[in-house]
């Protein structure tokens, strides 16, 4: 995992400082009105901000979470109403809150012990949107490499099983990622 530091820069060199929400996101938008109007969701891994901050404009009340001063100081910039916590994520025994939200993203972060943090934190009945990078993007050039940031075929399905799978998808032409948009039982 990069420290804090070193996520600052890449924050302040520009990178991961897009405004776009993923197209995943975008793609399951028709999911989140099984959610009553006003729910809460967590932003895990916020970044500069672009998933809490679409949120936030569709009514959401949002809280983000990241690692990085700088990239808190991004979302800050939005103008954007999200309620913002800088925490290490990768920390043991990282406390999300319990049944605290009713929709947990995480988008392009992957820290396998927080799985039971995140199902925790969801709220009966809540949703779930989940996206990241697998092996197959070993296939092609970039970040990341190592196989503890990459998820295997169909290990999201594994995580959230008992969930109801809403959405799932594995890209592996152009790049490897995997995502998921699933409601907790009730």
């Amino acid at each position: 995992m990069a420290a804090p530091g070193e996520w600052d820069a890449r924050f302040r060199a520009g990178e991961h400082t897009g405004e776009a929400p993923d197209p995943f996101l975008v793609s399951v938008e028709d999911c989140l009105t099984l959610l009553p109007a006003g729910t809460t969701a967590l932003d895990v891994a916020c970044g500069a901000g672009r998933h809490a901050v679409w949120l936030a404009r569709r009514g959401f009340a949002v809280t983000g979470v990241d690692v990085s001063a700088e990239a808190l100081t991004r979302v800050r910039g939005s103008g954007a109403a999200v309620e913002l916590r800088q925490a290490d994520l990768e920390s043991p025994g990282v406390d999300l809150g319990r049944e605290a939200f009713d929709l947990v993203c995480c988008f392009f972060f992957l820290h396998r012990p927080l799985f039971p943090a995140l199902c925790a934190t969801l709220r009966p009945g809540g949703l779930v949107i989940y996206k990241t990078y697998t092996t197959e993007q070993l296939r092609y050039p970039g970040r990341p490499r190592h196989p503890m940031h990459l998820l295997e075929p169909n290990e999201l399905l594994r995580v959230f099983e008992g969930f109801r799978v809403l959405r799932y998808e594995e890209v592996w032409e152009g790049k490897g990622t995997a995502a998921i948009a699933a409601q907790k039982p009730r």
